[in-house]
């Protein structure tokens, strides 16, 4: 019975805060007010990544989309 509480405490709580994360990430991937450039943060976020692949010896392209891919 407790679970069950729980769960529905969690989907409620998944329902409010989900609008709020979809427009976050509207907000940081949309193209519409700069054109066609990403946020600098995001961009940031990218390069960082290409570094820690060169770091680590990763120079499969498909691994480094996969990363960018699933942040």
């Amino acid at each position: 019975m407790v679970s069950e509480i729980y769960l529905t405490r969690l989907l409620a709580t998944k329902g409010t805060l989900q609008k709020f994360v979809d427009d976050l990430f509207e907000t940081l991937f949309s193209t519409v007010c700069r054109g066609t450039a990403l946020p600098l943060a995001i961009k940031y976020m990218f390069d960082f990544l290409d570094e820690q692949a060169d770091r680590h010896g990763i120079y499969d392209m498909d691994v480094r989309h996969t990363w960018k891919s699933n942040w």
